[in-house]
Protein backbone atom coordinates (compact mmCIF):
# COMPACT_ATOMS: atom_id res chain seq x y z
CA UNK A 1 0.00 0.00 0.00
CA UNK A 2 1.59 3.90 -1.06
CA UNK A 3 2.07 4.96 2.08
CA UNK A 4 0.59 8.94 2.43
CA UNK A 5 2.15 11.80 1.53
CA UNK A 6 3.19 14.11 4.00
CA UNK A 7 1.68 17.77 3.93
CA UNK A 8 4.24 20.95 5.31
CA UNK A 9 2.46 24.05 6.54
CA UNK A 10 3.72 26.99 5.62
CA UNK A 11 2.89 30.92 4.67
CA UNK A 12 2.94 33.16 1.52
CA UNK A 13 2.14 36.55 1.44
CA UNK A 14 -0.64 38.30 -1.20
CA UNK A 15 -2.55 41.51 -1.06
CA UNK A 16 -0.86 42.06 2.27
CA UNK A 17 -2.21 38.90 3.71
CA UNK A 18 -0.55 36.12 5.45
CA UNK A 19 -1.68 32.64 3.94
CA UNK A 20 -1.33 29.52 5.26
CA UNK A 21 -1.01 26.96 2.39
CA UNK A 22 -0.12 22.61 2.49
CA UNK A 23 2.24 21.58 0.21
CA UNK A 24 3.54 17.82 -0.19
CA UNK A 25 4.77 16.09 -3.30
CA UNK A 26 6.82 16.41 -5.91
CA UNK A 27 6.32 17.49 -10.68
CA UNK A 28 3.79 19.29 -12.20
CA UNK A 29 1.79 21.88 -9.59
CA UNK A 30 -1.93 21.01 -8.66
CA UNK A 31 -3.24 24.16 -6.73
CA UNK A 32 -6.28 23.16 -4.71
CA UNK A 33 -8.69 26.14 -3.04
CA UNK A 34 -10.39 23.84 -0.53
CA UNK A 35 -13.52 25.47 2.05
CA UNK A 36 -14.60 21.96 3.22
CA UNK A 37 -13.20 21.06 6.43
CA UNK A 38 -13.02 17.61 7.10
CA UNK A 39 -9.99 17.24 7.35
CA UNK A 40 -7.17 16.92 4.86
CA UNK A 41 -9.11 15.09 2.03
CA UNK A 42 -7.54 11.81 0.46
CA UNK A 43 -7.77 13.25 -3.14
CA UNK A 44 -4.56 15.82 -2.39
CA UNK A 45 -2.89 12.90 -0.69
CA UNK A 46 -3.41 10.79 -4.31
CA UNK A 47 -2.49 13.35 -5.97
CA UNK A 48 0.59 14.11 -4.35
CA UNK A 49 1.97 10.67 -5.45
CA UNK A 50 2.46 12.17 -8.69
CA UNK A 51 2.24 15.81 -8.99
CA UNK A 52 3.47 18.76 -6.35
CA UNK A 53 0.14 19.49 -4.47
CA UNK A 54 -0.35 23.03 -2.92
CA UNK A 55 -3.66 23.80 -0.95
CA UNK A 56 -4.13 26.99 -0.16
CA UNK A 57 -5.87 28.20 2.65
CA UNK A 58 -8.60 30.66 1.65
CA UNK A 59 -9.49 33.73 3.77
CA UNK A 60 -12.73 33.37 5.55
CA UNK A 61 -14.86 36.40 4.37
CA UNK A 62 -15.97 37.78 8.05
CA UNK A 63 -12.47 39.04 9.02
CA UNK A 64 -11.65 42.82 8.67
CA UNK A 65 -10.29 43.24 5.47
CA UNK A 66 -10.54 39.66 4.05
CA UNK A 67 -12.33 39.50 0.72
CA UNK A 68 -16.04 39.09 0.47
CA UNK A 69 -16.57 37.38 -2.57
CA UNK A 70 -15.42 35.00 -4.65
CA UNK A 71 -13.85 37.63 -7.14
CA UNK A 72 -12.01 39.00 -4.06
CA UNK A 73 -10.93 36.37 -3.25
CA UNK A 74 -9.43 35.05 -6.39
CA UNK A 75 -7.27 37.90 -6.79
CA UNK A 76 -5.39 36.85 -3.11
CA UNK A 77 -5.19 33.24 -4.68
CA UNK A 78 -4.11 34.40 -8.05
CA UNK A 79 -1.35 35.96 -6.55
CA UNK A 80 -0.37 33.62 -4.33
CA UNK A 81 -0.68 30.60 -7.11
CA UNK A 82 1.52 32.60 -9.33
CA UNK A 83 4.33 32.98 -6.85
CA UNK A 84 4.35 29.51 -5.71
CA UNK A 85 3.93 28.03 -9.34
CA UNK A 86 5.28 30.67 -11.61
CA UNK A 87 5.27 28.00 -14.40
CA UNK A 88 1.80 27.35 -14.44
CA UNK A 89 -0.53 24.90 -12.23
CA UNK A 90 -3.60 22.87 -12.54
CA UNK A 91 -6.62 24.50 -10.49
CA UNK A 92 -8.93 22.63 -7.99
CA UNK A 93 -11.56 24.05 -6.51
CA UNK A 94 -14.10 22.87 -3.89
CA UNK A 95 -17.21 24.13 -3.08
CA UNK A 96 -16.95 28.21 -2.37
CA UNK A 97 -13.23 27.52 -3.43
CA UNK A 98 -14.63 26.43 -6.27
CA UNK A 99 -16.20 29.86 -6.93
CA UNK A 100 -12.92 31.45 -6.64
CA UNK A 101 -11.45 29.00 -9.01
CA UNK A 102 -13.55 30.33 -11.31
CA UNK A 103 -12.67 33.75 -11.10
CA UNK A 104 -9.25 32.60 -10.91
CA UNK A 105 -9.15 31.10 -14.18
CA UNK A 106 -10.40 33.64 -16.02
CA UNK A 107 -8.21 36.44 -13.61
CA UNK A 108 -4.82 34.51 -14.83
CA UNK A 109 -5.65 32.33 -17.62
CA UNK A 110 -1.60 32.18 -18.30
CA UNK A 111 -0.97 30.50 -15.45
CA UNK A 112 -4.07 28.04 -15.23
CA UNK A 113 -3.38 24.98 -17.11
CA UNK A 114 -6.46 22.68 -16.51
CA UNK A 115 -9.59 23.58 -14.16
CA UNK A 116 -11.22 21.04 -11.63
CA UNK A 117 -14.87 22.25 -9.60
CA UNK A 118 -16.05 20.23 -7.51
CA UNK A 119 -19.36 21.25 -5.60
CA UNK A 120 -19.07 24.31 -7.35
CA UNK A 121 -22.55 27.02 -5.83
CA UNK A 122 -21.69 29.69 -8.68
CA UNK A 123 -25.21 28.80 -9.80
CA UNK A 124 -27.70 28.35 -6.94
CA UNK A 125 -31.02 26.59 -6.60
CA UNK A 126 -34.30 29.14 -6.98
CA UNK A 127 -34.46 30.19 -3.64
CA UNK A 128 -31.18 29.71 -2.46
CA UNK A 129 -30.11 26.20 -0.20
CA UNK A 130 -32.38 24.44 2.31
CA UNK A 131 -32.65 25.23 6.05
CA UNK A 132 -31.24 22.12 8.09
CA UNK A 133 -33.28 20.42 10.45
CA UNK A 134 -32.54 17.13 12.91
CA UNK A 135 -29.87 15.95 14.62
CA UNK A 136 -27.35 16.16 12.21
CA UNK A 137 -27.69 19.62 10.85
CA UNK A 138 -24.57 20.31 9.23
CA UNK A 139 -24.19 16.56 7.61
CA UNK A 140 -28.06 17.06 6.35
CA UNK A 141 -27.55 19.85 4.12
CA UNK A 142 -24.18 19.09 2.86
CA UNK A 143 -24.51 15.02 2.49
CA UNK A 144 -26.73 12.56 0.53
CA UNK A 145 -28.96 12.20 3.26
CA UNK A 146 -28.43 8.11 3.54
CA UNK A 147 -24.61 9.03 3.96
CA UNK A 148 -24.97 11.49 6.25
CA UNK A 149 -25.12 9.12 9.79
CA UNK A 150 -21.79 7.45 8.68
CA UNK A 151 -19.76 10.36 7.97
CA UNK A 152 -17.23 10.85 10.23
CA UNK A 153 -18.04 14.04 13.25
CA UNK A 154 -16.59 17.39 13.15
CA UNK A 155 -12.98 17.86 15.47
CA UNK A 156 -13.75 20.13 18.12
CA UNK A 157 -10.97 21.98 16.43
CA UNK A 158 -12.90 22.45 13.11
CA UNK A 159 -16.62 23.36 14.44
CA UNK A 160 -15.94 26.76 14.48
CA UNK A 161 -14.65 26.83 10.86
CA UNK A 162 -17.58 24.89 9.63
CA UNK A 163 -19.92 27.08 11.34
CA UNK A 164 -18.34 30.09 8.79
CA UNK A 165 -18.61 27.37 6.38
CA UNK A 166 -22.29 26.68 6.71
CA UNK A 167 -23.46 30.52 6.93
CA UNK A 168 -21.33 31.20 4.63
CA UNK A 169 -23.49 28.67 2.38
CA UNK A 170 -26.36 29.80 3.31
CA UNK A 171 -25.43 33.30 2.69
CA UNK A 172 -24.04 32.96 -0.95
CA UNK A 173 -25.77 34.43 -3.79
CA UNK A 174 -26.04 33.35 -7.50
CA UNK A 175 -22.89 34.81 -9.55
CA UNK A 176 -24.53 35.90 -12.29
CA UNK A 177 -21.08 37.63 -13.62
CA UNK A 178 -18.86 34.51 -13.64
CA UNK A 179 -21.83 32.68 -15.37
CA UNK A 180 -21.81 35.73 -18.29
CA UNK A 181 -18.39 34.90 -18.66
CA UNK A 182 -17.93 31.14 -18.44
CA UNK A 183 -17.39 30.86 -22.68
CA UNK A 184 -14.05 32.65 -21.37
CA UNK A 185 -12.58 29.95 -19.51
CA UNK A 186 -10.00 27.97 -22.40
CA UNK A 187 -8.36 25.86 -20.39
CA UNK A 188 -9.80 22.31 -20.05
CA UNK A 189 -11.87 22.14 -17.44
CA UNK A 190 -13.76 18.99 -15.52
CA UNK A 191 -16.88 19.96 -13.16
CA UNK A 192 -17.88 17.29 -10.85
CA UNK A 193 -21.47 17.40 -8.99
CA UNK A 194 -23.02 14.80 -6.62
CA UNK A 195 -26.44 14.09 -7.73
CA UNK A 196 -28.33 14.29 -4.41
CA UNK A 197 -26.21 18.13 -3.69
CA UNK A 198 -29.46 20.06 -2.21
CA UNK A 199 -26.47 23.32 -2.65
CA UNK A 200 -26.23 23.56 -6.50
CA UNK A 201 -28.84 24.01 -8.86
CA UNK A 202 -29.85 21.05 -10.88
CA UNK A 203 -29.40 23.41 -14.25
CA UNK A 204 -25.72 24.02 -13.18
CA UNK A 205 -24.14 20.86 -14.80
CA UNK A 206 -26.01 21.86 -18.11
CA UNK A 207 -24.82 25.61 -17.96
CA UNK A 208 -21.16 25.01 -17.22
CA UNK A 209 -21.15 22.37 -20.49
CA UNK A 210 -22.74 24.42 -22.73
CA UNK A 211 -21.11 27.71 -21.67
CA UNK A 212 -17.20 26.58 -21.12
CA UNK A 213 -16.09 25.45 -24.25
CA UNK A 214 -13.52 22.70 -23.10
CA UNK A 215 -15.62 21.05 -19.97
CA UNK A 216 -16.44 17.74 -19.38
CA UNK A 217 -19.53 17.18 -16.64
CA UNK A 218 -19.27 14.30 -14.03
CA UNK A 219 -22.17 13.28 -12.00
CA UNK A 220 -21.72 11.29 -8.99
CA UNK A 221 -24.18 8.94 -7.50
CA UNK A 222 -25.19 8.67 -3.79
CA UNK A 223 -23.72 12.03 -3.42
CA UNK A 224 -24.24 15.22 -2.32
CA UNK A 225 -22.14 18.46 -1.53
CA UNK A 226 -19.57 16.66 0.22
CA UNK A 227 -18.37 14.11 -2.77
CA UNK A 228 -14.84 13.68 -0.84
CA UNK A 229 -16.47 12.24 2.12
CA UNK A 230 -19.06 10.58 0.71
CA UNK A 231 -17.31 8.78 -2.65
CA UNK A 232 -13.83 9.76 -2.12
CA UNK A 233 -12.74 6.63 -4.60
CA UNK A 234 -15.01 7.71 -6.78
CA UNK A 235 -13.76 11.50 -6.97
CA UNK A 236 -9.97 10.33 -6.91
CA UNK A 237 -10.31 8.62 -9.81
CA UNK A 238 -11.66 10.97 -11.91
CA UNK A 239 -9.55 13.72 -11.02
CA UNK A 240 -6.16 11.70 -11.37
CA UNK A 241 -7.81 10.97 -15.10
CA UNK A 242 -8.32 14.46 -15.62
CA UNK A 243 -5.05 15.95 -14.39
CA UNK A 244 -3.10 13.00 -16.39
CA UNK A 245 -5.07 13.52 -19.71
CA UNK A 246 -6.87 16.84 -19.47
CA UNK A 247 -7.71 17.88 -23.73
CA UNK A 248 -7.65 13.95 -24.32
CA UNK A 249 -9.99 13.16 -21.11
CA UNK A 250 -13.07 14.76 -22.74
CA UNK A 251 -14.90 12.88 -25.26
CA UNK A 252 -17.82 14.14 -27.16
CA UNK A 253 -18.94 16.80 -24.71
CA UNK A 254 -21.11 13.97 -23.16
CA UNK A 255 -22.32 13.95 -19.45
CA UNK A 256 -19.93 10.86 -17.34
CA UNK A 257 -22.18 9.65 -14.50
CA UNK A 258 -20.63 7.80 -12.17
CA UNK A 259 -22.40 5.07 -10.19
CA UNK A 260 -21.31 3.15 -7.23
Amino acid sequence: MTSQAEFKESQIEAEGLAIRYLEAGKGDTIVALDSLTWGMPRLYHALAQKYRVVVLEAPTPDGDGLPKSPKNLAAITAQASASLAPDGYSLIGTSLGANAALWQALQDPEKTQALVLISSIAILPSGGPPETSGSLPVQSLLAHLENAPDLPPLAPSGASREHVLLESLKEASHDAEVESRLGDIQCATLAVFGVEDKMVSSEAPRVYRAKIPNCNISLVYDAGHLIEAERPEALINLVLDFVERRETFIVGRESRVINP
